[in-house]
């Protein structure tokens, strides 16, 4: 996409969450400061815009939608495929015929990560692995199918991580839940979750994602 798409795509995808002074001062932000950046850095640019609490909230919904109308404005159906996995909204069991036992297991483990502490510590937690994934060396490919999937979206199909990456989303999870609910609690989810999933799937040992 070039510039003046990428314009395009950022206001389409805003104007449902905000609109006049404050659209306008998102697109000159965008401009002046992240235009030419690589599109993974919508998260910084949602970060920084959200810095005015009176918008904060939404950033989550606002994230879904940027990576949502980003994938959907690609002009070559090709490039879309390679590049920008199409969104469809199937749900995590839907995939399991087409998932390797490993990758479903470590889809329920960081979901269960994510969504147990509920409300808005768990907002921050996906957003915090969301934005922290440009620190992990993934494959362009990849890496919008991890946006889409943490986005919820999409399912985690149509790629296939190594342990090694795996491993390092689980941390990122981990990370996230000490950073915001404290070591002590963190810890405690982690168990209860690890002890979850591996009920959830016995032929599978969880400790090889840990």
């Amino acid at each position: 996409m070039n510039p003046s798409q990428k314009r395009k795509a950022v206001e389409e995808a805003l104007m449902p969450f905000i609109n006049g002074k404050t659209l306008a001062n998102a697109l000159i932000l965008w401009d002046e400061k992240y235009a030419h950046q690589p599109t993974f850095a919508l998260q910084h640019f949602l970060r920084e815009l959200c810095n005015d609490l009176e918008i904060a909230h939404m950033r989550s919904r606002m994230l879904q939608a940027l990576v949502s109308t980003f994938s959907s404005m690609q002009d070559d159906r090709h490039h879309r495929t390679v590049e920008h996995p199409p969104i469809k909204h199937n749900t995590v069991h839907t995939a399991k015929t087409s998932s390797s036992p490993i990758l479903l297991m470590f889809m329920a483990l960081v979901e269960q990560l994510i969504d147990t502490p509920g409300g808005d510590a768990s907002t921050r937690i996906r957003l915090y692995v969301l934005e922290n994934l440009t620190k992990i060396s993934l494959p362009t490919h990849e890496r919008w199918a991890f946006h889409g999937w943490l986005n919820q979206m999409a399912p985690l199909t149509g790629t296939t991580p190594n342990i090694n990456t795996m491993q390092q989303v689980i941390n990122l999870a981990y990370v996230a839940l000490c950073e915001y609910l404290g070591p002590i609690k963190a810890d405690q989810i982690l168990q209860s979750t690890v002890s979850n999933v591996q009920k959830q799937h016995l032929t599978t040992n969880v400790q090889s994602l840990l």
